[in-house]
């Protein structure tokens, strides 16, 4: 009986909602410092978008890549 319980344990916690999480990168703020280029400067977070929680399955850098294209065009 105790295995059986321990399962639907396990079941049960894995259907909860997540908790959001604090974007680490950003500290939860929706800005990084980019230094890319010859200065210093404040950016939106690409792992939050702006956001400060991390979106899950978020990849950044192809994410980063569009707003690039996008002001391109």
């Amino acid at each position: 009986m105790s295995d059986t319980h321990d399962r639907k344990a396990e079941v049960s916690a894995a259907q909860e909602p997540q908790q959001p999480s604090v974007c680490m990168p950003c500290h939860g703020t929706g800005k990084v410092i980019s230094n890319l280029d010859e200065h210093s400067r404040k950016v939106t977070c690409p792992w939050c978008r702006g956001g400060g929680v991390r979106l899950t399955g978020m990849d950044a850098q192809e994410w980063q890549r569009e707003q690039v294209a996008s002001k391109r065009h």
